[in-house]
C-alpha cells in the first residue's frame, strides 16, 4: 500500500476534499470526536508491492474488520457491501472479508475505496487491510477467521453446554444452588458473547439498542459471576453481599434502559467492570487468609482474568499493539476451571456418601445382629414365661378343679357316720377322673360352644354340690335368670364355673356356714354379675391377702383380672360375700 487517506462524507457520497492521511487500523473517533456517520477510505497501492515478478497474477485482498458497516470498491467497481449502511447498521466489526482481485484490475495507480458507516461510541473505523498473493492472503484470512469467528463460536457452544449441564443438575438437586448460579452465569456470558458473531442488528431497531442489550447482558453476567464465585467458595453471609449487589444491578439496569445517549451505557459498563475488579481482589484476600488449595486456585484464575482484561483495555486504547483480544476466551477458561472444581467437589461428595453408605451398612448389619440376638433372647424368655404361665395355670386349675373335688370327697368321708360302700368310693373316684379330664381338655374350651342358657351352664355345678351340701346338712340356693341378655363366651362360662367351684369349696372347708347362696345377674348387655354368699364365721380379708395366705383367693382374683373383670370380697361374722363383675364380650 502506498497511502491510506480518510475523509468524512455528510451525504454518503465520495468526498472531493477533506482527505487526511491515516494509519490502519483506524478509529476515527480519536480524530473526529463525536462524529456519527459515513467516512470514506482511499487506499492507493502498487502491483509491484504485491508481486513484482508477475504483474499478471491475481491479488488477494483481506479486510479484517469494518466498524460498523461498509462497502468496498475497486476503482469504480463494487466488490461487496453490507446489507444495511444506515440504521439499523449491519455489524461487520468482527467479520473478516476476503476477495480475489483478477489480473485485469491490476493497473498502475490502483485504488481501493472503502465506505464505512459507524457511530462514535463504538470505536468506528477501518481495520487492517492486507494485499498479497492469493495463497498468502487466504492463509491470513483463515487465521483471522479462526480467531474472530470460529473460536468465539466454540466459546459460546461450550459455555452453553456447560450451562445446560449445570441447569439440569440444579433442577435435579434444588439444594445445590451453586449449579443454578453457574447456569445463569454461563447463559449471561452466551448472551453477551453473541455480539461477537452477530452480523445484523435484528431484532433491534438501531445500533444503540444493540449496545443497550449487550451492556445489560454484560451487567447481568458480572452480577451472576460474583454470586457464583461466592457460592463456589461457600463464603459465609453471602446474602449480605447479594442484596447490595442486587440493588446496584437494578440501579445500573435502570440507567442503561432509561437514560438517553451513550454516556449512561459507558458508565454502566465501567462500573460493572469495577465491580468485577473489586470482587476479584476481595476473593483473593479471602483466599490468602484461608490458605486452602481450592480457594487459592479460584483466586489465581480470577487474577488471571483481571490481568487479561487489563491487557485488552491497553490494546483497545492503543497503548499496546496487538490484534488478538483474550477477554472473550478468558471467561470460558474460568468456567471450565469452575466446572472442574465443581466436578471434583461432587466426586468428593460422592466418595463421602459411599463411605457413609459403607459405614451405614456395617452399622445396620451390626444392629441387625444385635437385634437378632436380642430377639432370640426375648424369644427364649417368652418361652420360659409361657412355660411358667402354663405351670401356674395348671396349679390354679388343679387347685380350683381337682383340688376342690378332693376336698369335697374328703369332707364326705369325714362326715360319714358309717363306712362308705365300694360304689360310693368308685363314684368319688370317677368324679376325680372327670375333673382331671376336664383339666386336660380345658385348653380346647375357648373353641367350644358356650351354654345356651344360664340353667344349662349351672347344671353340672348343681349336680356336683347338691349332694355334698345335703350330706353336710347345709342349704344351697341358686338364683339364675332363665336366659342370657348377652351371650358370654365359652371361656367366660368356664371362668365362672371355676369361680363358683372354688367359692363353694372354701365355704365347705372354712366357713362353718349353714346356708350358702349363688346369684347370677345380668344388669345390662355388657355386664355379668356373680355373687356367692354364706352365713359362716367369716375371716379377716386384709390379713389373708396381706399375709399371702389363701392360694385359692389369689387364683380367683388373677383369673378374673386376666379376663378383664373385677373380684371383690367382703367378710364379717355371719356374712361373707364374694362378688365378680365381668364385662361381656371380652376374653
Amino acid at each position: 500500500m502506498v497511502s491510506v487517506m480518510a475523509a468524512k462524507s455528510e451525504d454518503a457520497t465520495r468526498p472531493v476534499a477533506g482527505w487526511q492521511a491515516v494509519t490502519l487500523p483506524d478509529n476515527w473517533s480519536q480524530r473526529w470526536p463525536g462524529y456519527d456517520g459515513t467516512v470514506w477510505y482511499r487506499i492507493d497501492w502498487q502491483p509491484g508491492c504485491v508481486d513484482a515478478d508477475n504483474g499478471d497474477s491475481p491479488v488477494g485482498l483481506v479486510i479484517e474488520s469494518i466498524i460498523m458497516a461498509g462497502a468496498v470498491y475497486s476503482e469504480g467497481s463494487l466488490l461487496w457491501r453490507d446489507r444495511h449502511l444506515q440504521e439499523p447498521l449491519s455489524r461487520s466489526w468482527n467479520s473478516p472479508r476476503y476477495w480475489l482481485l483478477p489480473a485485469s484490475h491490476l493497473r498502475e495507480g490502483r485504488v481501493l475505496w472503502v465506505r464505512v458507516a459507524g457511530v462514535a461510541a463504538q470505536t468506528p473505523g477501518l481495520g487492517r487491510v492486507r494485499l498479497g498473493s492469493p495463497e498468502a492472503m487466504l492463509a491470513v484470512m483463515e487465521q483471522t477467521h479462526w480467531r474472530t469467528r470460529t473460536l468465539p463460536f466454540i466459546n459460546l457452544v461450550v459455555s452453553a453446554v456447560l450451562g445446560f449441564l449445570a441447569l439440569f443438575i440444579w433442577l435435579a438437586f434444588r439444594s445445590q444452588q451453586v449449579f443454578g448460579w453457574y447456569a445463569v452465569t454461563a447463559f449471561c456470558w452466551v448472551l453477551f458473547g453473541v455480539n461477537t458473531l452477530a452480523t445484523q442488528a435484528w431484532p433491534f431497531s438501531d445500533t444503540r439498542m444493540v449496545a443497550q442489550a449487550n451492556t445489560l447482558a454484560y451487567l447481568f453476567f458480572i452480577a451472576s459471576f460474583c454470586v457464583f464465585s461466592w457460592r463456589l467458595l461457600e463464603l459465609r453471609c453471602a446474602v449480605w453481599r447479594e442484596l447490595p449487589l442486587l440493588a446496584l444491578v437494578t440501579g445500573l439496569a435502570g440507567v442503561i434502559v432509561l437514560l438517553p445517549g451513550w454516556e449512561g451505557l459507558q458508565w454502566a459498563g465501567h462500573l460493572s467492570s469495577l465491580v468485577f475488579l473489586l470482587n476479584g481482589f476481595c476473593i483473593t484476600g479471602w483466599a490468602l487468609r484461608r490458605r486452602e488449595a481450592g480457594p487459592l486456585v479460584v483466586a489465581g484464575f480470577y487474577l488471571l482474568l483481571i490481568a487479561i482484561g487489563v491487557r485488552d483495555v491497553l490494546i483497545l486504547t492503543g497503548l499496546l499493539s496487538s490484534d488478538f483480544y483474550l477477554s472473550q476466551y478468558s471467561c470460558l477458561l474460568f468456567m471450565v476451571m469452575a466446572a472442574v472444581f465443581l466436578g471434583l467437589r461432587v466426586a468428593g461428595d460422592a466418595r463421602r456418601i459411599e463411605r457413609f453408605n459403607q459405614e451405614l451398612s456395617v452399622a445396620i448389619e451390626k444392629a441387625c445382629d444385635d437385634l437378632s440376638a436380642t430377639m432370640s433372647k426375648e424369644h427364649r424368655l417368652a418361652l420360659d414365661n409361657t412355660r411358667l404361665q402354663e405351670r401356674l395355670q395348671l396349679a390354679h386349675d388343679l387347685h380350683d378343679g381337682l383340688g376342690g373335688q378332693l376336698v369335697r370327697s374328703i369332707m364326705v368321708v369325714e362326715q360319714s357316720d358309717n363306712d362308705l360302700d365300694k360304689s360310693r368310693y368308685l363314684s368319688m373316684l370317677k368324679l376325680l377322673r372327670d375333673d382331671l379330664r376336664q383339666l386336660v381338655d380345658s385348653g380346647a374350651s375357648a373353641s367350644a360352644a358356650p351354654p345356651q342358657t344360664p340353667v344349662e351352664w349351672l347344671a353340672p355345678l348343681r349336680y356336683r354340690f347338691a349332694n355334698l351340701f345335703d350330706a353336710l346338712e347345709m342349704s344351697l340356693v341358686w338364683n339364675v335368670p332363665d336366659a342370657w341378655r348377652a351371650q358370654p363366651t365359652a371361656v367366660q362360662c368356664l371362668l365362672l364355673a371355676r369361680l363358683v367351684e372354688e367359692a363353694l369349696t372354701n365355704i365347705v372347708k372354712h366357713s362353718q356356714a349353714r346356708c350358702a347362696r349363688v346369684t347370677l345377674q345380668l344388669p345390662d348387655d355388657a355386664l355379668l354379675l356373680l355373687r356367692v354368699e354364706d352365713d359362716g364365721v367369716g375371716f379377716d380379708v386384709a390379713a389373708v391377702q396381706g399375709g399371702g395366705l389363701g392360694i385359692g383367693l389369689e387364683s380367683m382374683r388373677a383369673r378374673t383380672e386376666r379376663h378383664g373383670g373385677a373380684l371383690t370380697l367382703c367378710s364379717q361374722p355371719g356374712a361373707t360375700v364374694l362378688e365378680v363383675r365381668l364385662p361381656l364380650g371380652q376374653s
